[in-house]
């Protein structure tokens, strides 16, 4: 019974950790993702700029 419990709490503590670091993890990429597209969005302008001149 004991090692049944041990057994639900590791997967439990498992299943938590990982959405835990998922989440961190996904929102670090969202940040660099929307840092990149704003370091990118000068050039694209410009490059719309030319095309429509």
């Amino acid at each position: 019974m004991r090692a049944i419990i041990e057994i639900f709490l590791a997967i439990l503590f498992t299943v938590i950790s990982g959405t835990t670091v998922l989440n961190f993890s996904s929102k670090a990429i969202k940040k660099e993702a929307i840092l990149k597209v704003h370091k990118g969005l000068p050039s694209l302008e410009m490059f719309t700029q030319k095309l429509t001149k």
